[in-house]
Parts: C-alpha cells; structure tokens; sequence
C-alpha cells in the first residue's frame, strides 16, 4: 500500500455550531444558554493514511497536542455569530496563512463576543500532568499603531462544561508593546483557577477567548511551549542599622525601591524587631478617602499581606492564622487597619508627606511584638502589595505586585510573591 501523505487543497467551508460559553470579565462570570458561532476552514491539512504516520515529534512530557492554531482553520476554530462584532479570516503572506482578528464589542447586539479552538479535532486533552509547566504562548502583530493592553479574556473548558478564566495582563507580553513586528505572549498555564471552577485537566475540550472593548490584531501561530519561570516575584527586605525614622522623609532608603505598574514604588527594610516600609504614591488626587474601618479599600489606600510563618503551604488558597492582612487609609484621617483581627492598630506607625505628583509614606510595624516573630537574614515570607487609588469617592483601581493578573489576594495566599530579608 502506498504509505505517501494527502494533502488536501485551498476549499471553504462554512456551517453552524452552538456551544455553551461563560462571559469573564473582571471577577465575574455567568453561563450564557447558548451561543451561535460560526466556523471556517482554508488552507492545506496533512493527513496520514495510519494514525501515527504523522506524530508530532515535539512533545513536553509527552504531551504533543501542542498546536493550537498555525496556518490554518479547521472545524476546531469558531467565532461569535454575528460578524459585526467579530471577525476571524485567513489572510495569506507569503508562504504563510495568519489569522486576521477584527472585532467591536461595543456594537447594539454584541453582547457576547469571543472565539475558541477545539484544537487536534476536538480529542479531549490529558494537560493534568503539565499544568506547572507549559504556557499558552501566541504570536501577534498589530495592524496599525503599537499598543500593551489586548482586552481580552482566556477560558479553559473541559468536557463536562467547566471553565477557568484568566483575564490578559501587561506582564504577559515579553517586548514592551504589541508593534507591527512579531511579539510573543505568554500566558502561563498554571495561572489558571482551575481547582477553584473544578475543572477537569484530563479532559480538555477548547481554549475560548472572550473579547472586550475594540481592536484588530494578526496571529501567526498560538501553541504550548515549556515555561519554567518563576510565577511569584521577590522583593527584598534590606536589614537597618538604626537609620529608619518613620517620618516620611526617604532619602535615607536610596534606590532599594520595587515598581509596580503605573510608576508605584515601595522598599523593604527591618530589623529584628521592626518592619518598615517605604511608598512613592503617584497620585493626581492625592490622600482622597472618607471610608472607615474595613471600608478604606475603597479609596486612596496602602494594603499589605504577609505570613508570619516562613513554613507555610506556597500554594494555599486560603488564609491560615499565621496570614496577616493590614490596611492603611491614606486619606485627610489616616489610621491602619487589620482586617484579620477586624479592629484598628495604634502600635503601627505612619507617616506623610506630598510629592509633585502623589505622596510618599513610611510605615513601621513592630513585628515581634504584634506577631511574636523575630525578623532574620535568610528569611522568606509570603508577601504582597496592593495600592488603591480613589476617584470620585470610591477605588477606580487597585494596583497589585505580584497577583497583577488576578484579583482576591486577600483571601488565596498562594497569589503572594516573596519577601527575602537579607
């Protein structure tokens, strides 16, 4: 028998498909009914007379369903419906086949706009045993002036209907913005909440991608690739020599300072028995907050969580008595707050003072009195930094360290970074 390759020609197909999808966006999901979509086939497709005859030569852990789109569209593929909210066809260049992506989520009847990829002809995927160690990385291009925000969202659907949604995030893209060359985004795997939706990694049924706002963008290639990096950031705790004063004057923390996004910055620095902390807060209203009590989160605030126990669970989702979360109200009545004891704390000292474009803050924490921990070098606690910013009487944003990419780190640890005291 001739054991030659087909190869199929250029032919359309178009036809109708209905799958259950969920809406993600900000921390809010719900199951629509149903949704129409439509799908669209182009391009060559190789096909083995045997089932192994073209198995795919790269694998991780042997794993080889790695593809998700490259060069062509097959039944795998399906958008929304009504193509005035979105739009995917092939465009050719060269050699190549990209997929062209146009879409308006702010149109009348556009209520939900996405696409996904059944991907390897809608096999159900074993990706349990890989999840710490692969990335959904595509490669895009923008179509007219650069940019950093793809206002997108990714689900994971399994085959009994359960997905995982992780909304994009700036640190996934690995150049500074997505240009007319060819940009990498990576979406670590692992990110995923897949063990809080109680969705089935042995039976992975499509990649959704759910889309916000408007935009155009090409994609040459969206696969798995292996990525090992480190997903908890770390800061550094510098020990003092006495030279901390708590009173809002900086110039003795010199350059030791973590950014965050929007131009935020903190340093770390302790001694045995302190912890300090220093914020440049870029601000345009500065120091806006009449909350009270636990309700100071929303308004110009300073949040800060840590373990008290250097030996703790790292992927614990939920807190345990060793976990703390403080709180400090930046506003015209400042106070610090503790929202695991639920009462103000007077032993934490504070101080302000204005900058040309926010306000810069020291903070002291009596460590080993309040918790009963002695600080020391080679220590590591779970550790992060969030910064509220008020506008018109309420949080417009919340800027975080580590858990940028997802919210609720004040009750899943396992979002923190890592706090190394030197």
């Amino acid at each position: 028998m001739n054991h030659s390759i087909l190869k199929k020609g250029l032919f359309l197909l178009a036809a109708v498909f209905t799958f259950n999808t969920a809406i993600a966006q900000d921390t809010t999901s719900r199951k629509l009914n149903s949704v129409e979509v439509t799908y669209v086939k182009f391009g060559f497709k190789q096909l083995g007379l045997y089932d192994n005859e073209l198995e795919e030569k790269q694998n991780i852990r042997g794993f080889n369903q790695l593809t998700i789109f490259e060069n062509d569209l097959t039944k795998d593929f399906w958008t929304s419906k009504n193509t005035r909210c979105v739009e995917g066809r092939l465009i050719q260049e060269k050699e190549n086949n990209l997929l062209h992506l146009k879409w308006n989520k702010d149109l009348d009847g556009c209520d939900w706009v996405g696409l996904g990829f059944g991907w390897d002809g809608w096999i159900g995927k074993d990706m349990g045993y890989i999840v710490d160690t692969v990335a959904i990385e595509l490669i895009v291009r923008s179509t007219g002036k650069p940019f950093t925000n793809i206002p997108w969202a990714f689900g994971i659907e399994d085959y009994s209907g359960q997905q995982a949604w992780l909304g994009y995030n700036r640190s996934f893209l690995t150049a500074e913005n997505v240009s007319a060359e060819w940009t990498k985004v990576q979406i670590p795997f692992s990110l995923f909440p897949f063990d809080e939706n109680d969705v089935d990694l042995t039976n992975v049924k499509q990649l959704i991608i759910q889309v916000f706002s408007e935009g155009e963008i090409e994609i040459k290639k969206i696969h798995l690739i292996p990525f090992s990096k480190k997903l908890k950031k770390e800061a550094h705790a510098v020990i003092s020599k006495g030279q901390h004063k708590v009173d809002g004057n900086l110039k003795e923390w010199g350059d030791n300072f973590v950014s965050l996004e929007d131009d935020q910055e903190f340093s770390v620095a302790y001694t045995s028995e302190m912890l300090y902390f220093a914020f440049k807060i870029k601000d345009k209203s500065p120091r806006e907050n009449n909350r009270a009590k636990d309700e100071l989160w929303n308004g110009d605030a300073i949040e800060i969580a840590f373990s008290t126990n250097p030996q703790a669970n790292k992927k614990r989702k939920f807190l345990l008595l060793s976990d703390q979360h403080l709180g400090l109200n930046c506003g015209q009545n400042p106070y610090v707050w503790n929202w695991k004891m639920e009462n103000a704390v007077d032993e934490v000292e504070f101080k302000f003072n204005e900058s040309t474009d926010g306000y810069n803050v020291e903070v002291g924490i009596p460590f080993q009195s309040l918790f009963k921990v002695e600080l020391k070098p080679g220590m590591q606690l779970d550790f992060e930094v969030a910064v509220d910013l008020n506008k018109g009487n309420q949080r417009e944003k919340q800027i975080r360290w580590n858990s940028s990419y997802s919210e609720g780190f004040h009750t899943s640890p396992q979002k923190w970074g890592v706090l190394i005291f030197d």
